[in-house]
């Protein structure tokens, strides 16, 4: 957002508190770091969102007999990889509460690997929504009361006071309500930075509540997106996160080295890539392919992210010129249109195809991974494939930047003599095979399927301290 706005709310309005807590504070990573057109959504799709989230409140009321359970609290896709291991190991110790946006796929995901979950909108009570009805009132006079020199600065403000900042006070609410209700012993989220996570956390510290935060994807030398921590313990992947962490002021006795609890199925979930997975995709596997994985990116005007449709046409353009080569581009799950990709592959000319599925086959069946910063990156590692970072935006949050375990490609003239000398160079791949061995261990410490069992031994030291 840009930085005249976020200077100003937190000059003028950062002491304006809910139940306590500052509404600017409790926003702060959003307000930095997120467009206003990403935000300022159509009033037609809010209208639609307000119908969804009312009647999961309506449909989703909890069950009274979770009492003093572990409460792991998750809103995006990666959180629930995070965390399935670990319930699949606590049982009903553990109560999952998911928020799901528009759609409903957290919920799907949850049905699909068989955890039991509560809806956090089932947590909404009439005496909430008449605390929030009033604040919403008063959050309209102070935004009257606000004198604009600029249009464009007045609907952002606009839709931060009268749609974001409500959003906000509903999960003050929501989180409050969970911990009058469950009595949790301790709450677990996997950001404490973002709005729902960093609430949650606070709402703990005023209720007495233990939290713990558990890093749910790979981390930079510059772990912008994790700091500062503010739950009583993180518990992340190996030392160069705790390093990383600590050269950004976090205390070292925050920090538990644990491992990545994902990866400890990450043997049992692996698969052949099979003829079946194959014809679905349109892989020809008499041939060779490169697998591409694809990330979202904030969009901001005052910040610089990669464009990750200019590093997919670079690889699809470099691609086309290797015969006999193909291209899979596998998209990240939070990317609900696939369109722009799709009119890649076809301008390009490449043999390209694309899948929302099947990773661990297709990193598998591949001949190398290319990706900019996604942590499945160590996927590949782990399962012993060559990994090419692209990286043509200069973007400085890459957690393998600088490492001897992967090529990094800075100019897209460069790409197509990296991938045949990957594919074509024995050793060379067996020369990062190496250098990869070493640095997964410094970046995620031991892979040895018992990472969750650190995780609960944690978690069950928090509740005893």
């Amino acid at each position: 957002m840009e930085r005249e706005i976020v200077s100003f709310l937190k000059e003028k309005f950062s002491s304006y508190a809910y139940r306590g807590l500052s509404l600017v504070e409790q926003s702060d990573y959003e307000l930095r770091f997120t467009d206003p057109s990403n935000l300022m959504i159509s009033p037609l799709f809010n209208f639609f969102k307000n119908i969804k989230i009312k009647l999961r409140s309506m449909l989703s009321k909890p069950s009274p007999n979770n009492k003093g359970k572990i409460l792991f609290l998750v809103y995006t896709n990666s959180h629930v990889n995070t965390i399935l291991p670990i319930i699949k190991k606590l049982g009903d110790k553990a109560l999952v509460v998911k928020r799901d946006g528009f759609t409903s796929n957290i919920a799907k995901k949850l049905r699909n690997k068989k955890i039991e979950y509560n809806d956090i909108e089932g947590y909404i009570t009439k005496e909430s929504l008449t605390r929030i009805n009033k604040a919403e009132k008063i959050l309209k006079k102070k935004f009257n009361e606000v004198s604009f020199k600029n249009k464009s600065n007045k609907e952002t403000l606009r839709y931060i006071f009268l749609t974001y900042f409500i959003d906000v006070i509903r999960c003050i609410e929501l989180v409050n309500n969970i911990t009058s209700f469950e009595k949790p012993r301790i709450i677990v989220v996997m950001n404490d930075v973002t709005t729902l996570g960093k609430v949650a956390v606070s709402v703990a510290k005023k209720r007495g509540v233990k939290t713990l935060c558990i890093q749910h994807g790979a981390m930079s030398n510059n772990p912008i997106s994790f700091i500062p921590v503010s739950a009583d313990k993180i518990a992340v992947w190996g030392e160069n996160s705790k390093k990383a962490l600590v050269s950004r002021g976090t205390p070292k006795n925050k920090i538990i080295i644990t491992g990545a609890t994902h990866f400890d199925n990450i043997n049992k979930s692996e698969k052949e890539m099979t003829k079946d997975i194959a014809n679905e995709i349109g892989i020809d596997l008499s041939k060779k392919y490169i697998l591409i994985t694809t990330q979202t990116f904030p969009k901001n005007s005052t910040r610089k992210f990669p464009n990750m449709g200019k590093a997919v046409r670079s690889v699809c353009d470099a691609v086309k010129l290797i015969p006999e080569l193909q291209i899979v581009i596998k998209t990240h799950p939070a990317e609900y249109s696939i369109k722009k990709y799709k009119d890649i592959i076809k301008k390009s000319g490449v043999n390209g195809f694309l899948t929302k599925k099947h990773l661990y086959p297709l990193i598998k069946g591949c001949s190398a991974l290319i990706t900019i910063s996604s942590g499945t990156g160590f996927e590949a590692f782990i399962m012993g494939k060559p990994l090419i970072i692209i990286n043509l935006d200069n973007y400085s949050r890459i957690p393998y930047s600088g490492s001897n375990a992967v090529i990094e490609v800075k100019k897209a003239e460069n790409l197509r003599n990296v991938i045949q000398s990957v594919i074509e160079k024995e050793d060379l791949r067996k020369k990062l095979a190496k250098n990869a061995e070493k640095f997964l261990y410094k970046t995620c410490y031991k892979t040895d399927k018992k990472t969750s069992d650190r995780v609960i031994s944690l978690i069950r030291n928090i509740i005893n301290n």
